[in-house]
């Protein structure tokens, strides 16, 4: 009985120590991560859903795939997760298990897993066409009261044509071509609407010679009403172009030509509209916020990667021995520290233990062979120490090489004596060691005859017999802010850029950094590294760029264009993906608000507007958008009762943003009754301010001849007073050349007379 007990004892037992080894083979859950990318691109896929499926064995991976292709049967797996908009993902599965990647309507992949813990899926889904809009730019041909006028980007042009009698004839046409010149490089900028107009028995003709289908007579759509005829004719013109950069000047030029049936009879070229427009609003007092986005709505998530790690441990051992020291406490310490770092890798499902390299190193004291056969051999035994530490199905996957083991030299001797505080040692040793550079055996023979040899030398000798254990590792995880910062701070690669961070690393470096410079940069990094990465920018970084661009006035309305989408209306639009899951804000307001921002700075006033008709009607954006509207012009008139009253709010919000600006504002408004409220309201500002004499001069000069010398006055004070106004008003329209050219005769003649002049004029 006792023996069938003990029969069964064993059986048990041996089922017990089998059964404590079977988690050991059992196959883990990892998580694996990667990115899914259009095969064609090698871009993600952005107006689809990408679904990753886990399966933790490869035979039901196959057996599903079928009714994913499908997609008429219900799917059962072991997870399921979506690729953000960079393609990234991260889902659990068995490292033997399987993945299926399906994109759209295209078949599905599947990718044995095999113990990677990184799998990055190219699908073949086809050439998606991206949608191609054309956009036409139209001119503004509203009719303007003054002319020539640059209000914003609108260059607005007025001027009459005079047709002497017996010039114009009713078997004639008359066309006049007008065209703008900018006046510094002499650069045509646009061509406006050509002016026709057509005798009655031209007309007829044409009508004939065009098969009584005026349509194809190009010039047919510009015919004036009023036909020509012999008479005296006053025609008058006015138009509007839209200029790129309304702080230059620019000149319009009209080719005039009289044609009958057969030939030009009548052909000149003539200046029509002067450098010196009017600019009623290049005063105007107007400042920029910026605004930024909330850093948490725009996080990007941290992805797991690959991260190498090495360490090392030493053991002391007895002399000339290999067997390590018992009675030093800090090898028990090291073995368990190696034994439970090691574990802790073993067991960490985002880690793989790669490698673990082991060296034995004995002293240099006595013969060198001897003791390189000793460090071998400790070498050997700290590598029997591993079988001891480690589980067999961790070793078998785990590279080691050959241990290794070599002699300290004597020169590793002196830091460990400098360290102790024995300096005159450590010098004495490094001198003959510096007299026999080639022969450690020369340097231990003169070692040995130091009188503290026994003493001191062979004391610290200790400390070169070790044997060291250098393990390295794999884990997949993301990096820690200070880890980040670390990086950027300390390596040169990632600091300079030849390697780049992840998105989510940039997160925090914007938050962690603070040099503004070197923020910039990262900025612009991070901009470029989300472009390639996404296909499309990350628009925390280019908000931010913008606003480090806006601060130090520098332009650039790529950065932003972008993340706006002029056929959206209105700004914070929610809107889902094709994808039918992602959610995205269109027109964040903050980027419109900075994007209008940077089209005030690159003088387009026309996009700056667009900007503000987008941007919500709140107390905070109010002055922007009245801004912006007022330097593109829309602060007077309108087509309907709407427009006029937010021409109407426009003005009033602006002119009453400053003393300065009440009086812009009236004088933009170019009327009798505005030029009145202007000139009460200049005496509200500062006499000291070369501007307010100015803008006297303009008010003055607006009442004609009877103003002329009081607004030559003014000027000759302006001029006193800053002398950078001469070049403004040599092109100002609202001074003109009789009163530029009075002035600066009066102010040439010597500066006491006009200071004279000015003490006995009082305005």
């Amino acid at each position: 009985m006792k023996t069938g007990m003990r029969y069964l004892f064993g059986i048990l037992l041996g089922l017990f120590v089998y059964a404590g080894y079977f988690p050991a083979s059992a196959q883990q859950i990892k998580v694996v991560s990667g990115r899914v990318l259009d095969k064609e691109t090698k871009k993600p896929f952005r107006d689809e859903a990408v679904y990753i499926y886990a399966f933790n064995t490869v035979a039901a991976a196959k057996d599903a795939q079928q009714a994913i292709d499908s997609q008429n049967a219900l799917v059962t797996s072991d997870g399921q997760e979506i690729a953000d908009e960079s393609g990234y993902y991260e889902i659990r599965v068995a490292e033997t298990g399987a993945l299926i990647f399906k994109v759209g309507l295209g078949e599905s992949v599947l990718q044995e897993v095999n113990y990677q813990m990184e799998i990055n899926a190219y699908i073949d889904a086809g050439i998606v066409l991206e949608t191609v809009e054309v956009t036409g730019t139209l001119q503004d041909i509203s009719p303007k009261e003054a002319a020539p006028t640059l209000v914003g980007n609108k260059l607005m042009m007025r001027n009459t044509f005079p047709i002497p009698a017996q010039f114009g004839k009713t078997n004639a046409r008359l066309i006049i071509q007008p065209y703008v010149v900018e006046c510094s490089k002499l650069d045509t900028i646009a061509f406006p609407r050509p002016i026709i107009y057509d005798g009655e028995q031209y007309h007829m003709t044409q009508e004939r010679r065009m098969g009584y289908n005026l349509a194809n007579d190009p010039l047919e759509q510009f015919v004036a009403d009023k036909p020509l005829t012999e008479n005296s004719m006053q025609i008058e013109w006015e138009d509007t172009v839209i200029v790129p950069n309304p702080q230059l000047s620019y000149f319009g030029n009209a080719i005039i030509q009289l044609e009958d049936y057969n030939t030009v009879y009548y052909n000149k070229l003539t200046k029509i509209i002067s450098c010196e427009a009017r600019r009623p609003l290049k005063f105007l007092e107007y400042s920029l916020s910026q605004y930024e986005l909330d850093f948490n709505k725009y996080i990007r998530k941290a992805k797991r990667e690959l991260r190498n790690t090495a360490a090392d441990i030493s053991l002391t051992f007895l002399v000339n021995k290999a067997e390590i020291d018992s009675s030093d406490p800090n090898n028990e310490i090291q073995l368990n520290n190696l034994r439970d770092n090691l574990m802790d890798i073993i067991n960490c499902e985002d880690c793989k233990l790669n490698e673990i390299r082991v060296t034995g190193v004995s002293s240099p004291e006595g013969n060198y062979q001897s003791n390189l056969a000793l460090a071998q051999r400790r070498a050997a035994f700290a590598r029997g120490q591993l079988n001891r530490l480690l589980p067999a199905r961790a070793l078998a996957r785990t590279f080691l090489p050959a241990p290794d083991a070599r002699v300290a030299k004597w020169s590793e001797l002196v830091p460990v004596l400098e360290k102790d505080s024995c300096l005159a040692e450590a010098a004495e040793v490094q001198a003959i060691i510096d007299a026999h550079p080639d022969s450690q055996d020369a340097q231990y023979r003169a070692i040995r005859e130091l009188p503290y040899y026994n003493t001191v030398i062979k004391e610290h000798l200790t400390a070169l017999r070790y044997m060291r254990f250098e393990y390295k590792h794999e884990i997949y995880r993301e990096l820690t802010p200070d880890e980040i910062l670390y990086r950027y701070e300390h390596d040169q690669d990632y600091r300079t850029g030849r390697k780049d961070f992840a998105l989510y690393e940039y997160w925090h470096l914007f938050q962690m950094v603070k040099n503004p410079k070197e923020l910039e940069v990262l900025y612009r990094r991070a901009y470029k590294a989300s472009e390639e990465a996404e296909g499309q920018p990350w628009i925390l970084p280019a908000n931010l760029l913008a606003v480090s661009y806006l601060r130090r006035d520098t332009v650039d309305t790529k950065i932003l264009e972008p993340f706006i989408d002029r056929k959206t209306r209105g700004a914070n639009v929610e809107r889902t993906r094709m994808d039918g899951v992602t959610k995205e804000i269109i027109n964040p307001e903050a980027v419109v608000a900075n994007q209008l921002c940077m089209y005030l700075k690159a003088n387009n006033f026309e996009q700056a507007s667009v900007m503000a008709q987008i941007l919500p009607n709140t107390e905070q954006n109010a002055m922007l958008k009245a801004f912006a509207m007022c330097l593109g012009g829309y602060y007077k008139g309108g087509s309907t009762p709407a427009e006029r009253a937010e021409a109407k709010r426009t003005f009033e919000l602006v002119k009453s943003s400053s003393p300065m600006n009440e009086v812009v504002m009236h004088l933009a408004m170019d009327t009798k009754r505005d030029d009145a409220m202007a000139k009460q309201a200049v005496v509200n500002l500062p006499a000291d301010n070369p501007r307010t004499w100015y803008l006297k001069a303009i008010i003055y000069n607006r009442s004609g001849d009877a103003g002329l010398e009081n607004a030559m006055n003014c000027l000759v004070k302006c001029f006193t007073l800053d002398e950078t106004y001469i070049p403004i008003a040599e092109q100002d329209g609202d001074i003109g050349k009789d009163l530029f050219e009075y002035t600066m005769e009066m102010y040439d003649i010597n500066k006491e007379m006009i200071d004279m002049l000015i003490q006995q004029y009082k305005l």
